[in-house]
């Protein structure tokens, strides 16, 4: 929010210099994030009266004006001709600088006749889009020599409040202005709104009628008739250029104005094109349309709150207006709306059409619904001084004004709550300094919530109150003892720890958006959840898979140069199921080269070192108990890949890609990756390490190949392997996979490489025998497998 100091001090009359009155109201959170000069670039420009105006001797589009200042006359080229000896007008002398030139004017000729400077439009000085005609001065006390930036208040500084969302009362120049009052002590000046009413009563000229009661609690409607279509004064195009706004005419400058100066956001409809005339307030039915000011037309739904006339809509309520019943130069008569919406619906509303306003961004978080009235009221004022129009007596109005919340603070709960003693005067002392209304009602004190403080709603809120008045100083640098240890959830810790095995097995983190395609989302098999305001139109869904992210980031480094690409993303994948379901997943991804060694040549990488990895994380976390199981569905090679079970629960998947699903995510040869489900992770780790000495003998070495039937998986023989072999057995590792002559069709061979070790002496050969056999009489008997081979290592 741009505040200018001037349009402040009007409000709130303090004479503290700019630095002391940004840290005084720093001190109670309210953050300057700088001092802005919009017109810093202006210097030298003066008032200048216009003694003649003639045609220029040598071109029939230009014309010469002379002027006078009381210093000296000069003559000027000039490109327009709507001025007038006798008017005012801002002249530019040589060495002055306009804000549009990176330089001081000079005098120079112009189709030989030499030009002393220029005279100025609105635009030359940053005073509007207006480069038509030459500004005409009009303010009686601009009289020829004035500064013009002196003279429009143009020198003053403008203060860059960083608003937060729970302080909508912020977004006006009276709502900062309370809080320098409650600061310095000053008192509030209240805008004017004294109006001089005609005979004819508001009510009796249009209708107002809300239907949507619970996302409008009240709308108040001014008729002015007899509205001139005139530019607003210098002054107020000023402070609105200064806030950040362009200035358009002098009505809706007036509407504008009064937003920034009060909060509430106004609308201005040309009464004469109102069906009726009538307003209602209602819902929009599906499918129904309106052109709005911007030009484009809207689809509407029913959640959208519309402001219509007797025939349709003509407005999105709290977010823009609609072009049938735009004012413009044409207009007489003005029905001015000063409303109070839902801030839920507002926000839905311009959130799903992209369209955000400076009225709906107050809406959004909050308007005072009990100043309605004065809006109006100071708007109509501003437009009948600026354009001659009359107002109408009273309002059309409809709703009522919503009771005040009454909030409880109690001092215990405040001493508790901030670590340091808090009184029931301390806390009256400080909701008195901020203008809160309240009692003290025995052992606490009940504070009646104004309209415009929409964020007081709990008693914490209050006692943040107490604290930015008696200073943030206060509150200790000592942590207040915690009935709880801390520390990270279950489920966060266990992310974290497979993030942290991720990278020490070599792996970099990624975190893509989760948006995607329809053709990405049919990747994890699930019902994919539509977003229904993407940012990418061809990204309209939540992602159902991290693979596709994975693999399109692979592409994308490949494709910058990278040799070899590995990366990892732990985060979550949504479906539709009895509702949208978020799960957390882990996933990584190995394509292009392997890391090179010196005694091997490069090597693309494969589903083996996709293994490795996913072995040592594993490992890292305390995973026991996986499996790798039947070749899963979906995007993946038939012959690389598997899926991962976690006991007796798939886990996810590990493999290579297809190589069409790989060319389709861009990346040519092969790409190894695995996505697991984290929570199945998390149920299998142990919760204590396992340590085992270092072995101080040696083992005894067996080779074994079993022959068995092509289904089975290795995964299946090691396990049953493993468990026969008992306590002696320290390590089985397969080394070799055969598939051909002279084995019968449909079977295999598996080699193993199998250790054996006692703790404490060496075994002989005859004790490792009988353990062998048992191995060979389970896989026999489990598995329909038969020795091939054995031989000792």
């Amino acid at each position: 929010m741009r505040v200018p100091l001037a349009w402040l001090r009007e409000l709130v009359p303090v004479e503290l210099e700019t630095e002391e009155l940004i840290e005084r109201i720093g001190r109670r959170g309210v953050k300057v994030e700088g001092v802005l000069e919009p017109w810093s670039g202006l210097s030298g420009v003066v008032v200048a009266e216009v003694l003649d105006v003639r045609d220029h001797p040598n071109s029939d589009r230009l014309c010469l004006a002379r002027v006078r200042t009381p210093q000296r006359e000069a003559e000027v080229v000039v490109g327009v001709r709507n001025m007038r000896p006798g008017d005012r007008v801002p002249w530019a002398p040589p060495g002055a600088r306009v804000p549009e030139l990176d330089r001081p004017l000079e005098a120079r000729a112009i189709r030989g006749v030499v030009s002393e400077g220029m005279l100025c439009s609105p635009r030359e000085l940053a005073l509007g889009a207006e480069h038509e005609g030459i500004l005409v001065l009009d303010d009686p006390d601009l009289v020829p020599g004035t500064d013009l930036r002196t003279g429009l208040g143009l020198d003053q500084p403008v203060l860059d409040i960083e608003v937060e969302p729970n302080r909508p009362d912020f977004l006006s120049v009276l709502g900062v202005a309370r809080e320098v009052a409650a600061a310095t002590g000053a008192p509030i000046v209240e805008p004017p709104a004294a109006l001089a009413e005609t005979d004819e009563r508001a009510s009796e000229v249009a209708s107002v009628r809300i239907e949507a009661t619970d996302a409008c609690s009240r709308y108040v409607a001014r008729m002015l008739r007899g509205v001139r279509p005139v530019a607003s004064p210098l002054w107020a195009r000023a402070r609105l250029v200064a806030a950040g706004m362009r200035p358009i005419s002098a009505v809706v400058d007036a509407t504008n104005y009064v937003m920034l100066e009060l909060g509430q956001p106004l609308h201005a409809f040309d009464l004469a094109r109102l069906t009726g005339p009538a307003i209602v307030v209602r819902y929009a039915q599906a499918g129904e349309r309106l052109t709005t000011l911007d030009g484009v037309e809207r689809v509407l739904e029913p959640e959208d709150l519309l402001i219509c006339d007797a025939s349709g809509p003509v407005a999105i309520a709290g977010v823009m207006g609609g072009a049938t019943s735009e004012v413009d130069a044409s207009t007489t008569d003005v029905l001015l709306e000063s409303a109070h919406f839902a801030r839920g619906r507002i926000l839905r509303t311009a959130r799903r059409l992209d369209l955000h306003t400076e009225a709906s961004h107050r809406f959004e978080r909050g308007t005072d619904p009990e100043g309605l009235d004065r809006a109006a009221a100071r708007c109509a004022a501003l437009i009948a001084a600026w354009t001659g129009a009359s107002v109408a007596s009273g309002v059309a109005e409809a709703g009522e004004v919503p009771p005040r919340r009454r909030v409880v603070l109690r001092p215990d709960r405040a001493s508790s709550v901030l670590g340091y003693p808090v009184s029931i005067r301390d806390a009256a002392g400080a909701f008195a300094e901020l203008g809160l209304p309240h009692r003290i009602d025995g052992d606490r004190v009940e504070v009646e919530v104004p309209g415009y403080r929409v964020d007081l709603e709990r008693e914490v809120d209050l006692i943040e109150e107490v604290l930015r008045v008696q200073g943030y100083d206060r509150v200790g640098s000592r942590l207040p003892r915690a009935p709880h240890p801390g520390g990270a959830p279950p489920a966060y810790a266990f992310a974290r720890r497979l993030k942290e095995a991720l990278l020490r097995a070599g792996l970099r983190e990624i975190r893509p958006t989760p948006f995607v395609s329809a053709d990405d989302a049919a990747v994890g098999g699930a019902r994919a959840v539509p977003v229904a305001n993407p940012l990418r139109v061809e990204e309209g869904f939540l992602r159902t898979s991290l693979v596709p992210g994975l693999a399109r980031s692979a592409a994308r480094n490949l494709d910058l140069g990278a040799r070899g690409v590995a990366l990892f993303e732990v985060g979550v994948v949504f479906d539709l199921a009895d509702g949208v379901r978020e799960r957390r997943r882990v996933g990584f991804v190995l394509a292009g080269a392997a890391p090179a060694a010196w005694d091997a040549p490069e090597r693309p990488v494969d589903v083996l070192d996709a293994r490795g990895v996913l072995e040592a994380v594993l490992a890292d976390v305390g995973v026991e108990g996986w499996e790798l199981a039947a070749v899963p569905d979906g995007p993946w090679h038939p012959g690389r890949s598997a899926a991962v079970r976690v006991g007796s629960a798939e886990a996810g998947v590990l493999g290579e890609l297809h190589p069409r699903a790989a060319r389709a995510f861009g990346v040519e040869g092969r790409v190894a990756l695995c996505e697991l489900d984290v929570a199945a992770l998390a149920g299998a780790r142990r919760t204590e390490r396992t340590v085992r000495e270092t072995p101080r003998v040696p083992p005894v070495r067996r080779d074994l190949a079993f022959v068995v039937p092509a289904e089975v998986p290795a995964g299946r023989v090691r396990a049953i392997l493993t468990e026969a072999g008992g306590e002696l057995l320290d390590e089985a590792v397969l080394f070799d996979v055969y598939e051909g002559p002279p084995l019968p069709a449909g079977r295999k061979s598996l080699a193993f490489a199998v250790s054996f070790r006692a703790p404490d002496r060496t075994l002989e050969g005859q004790e490792v025998q009988p353990i062998v056999e048992r191995i060979v009489e389970r896989i026999a008997a489990e598995v329909g497998g038969e020795l091939r081979t054995t031989r000792a290592g």
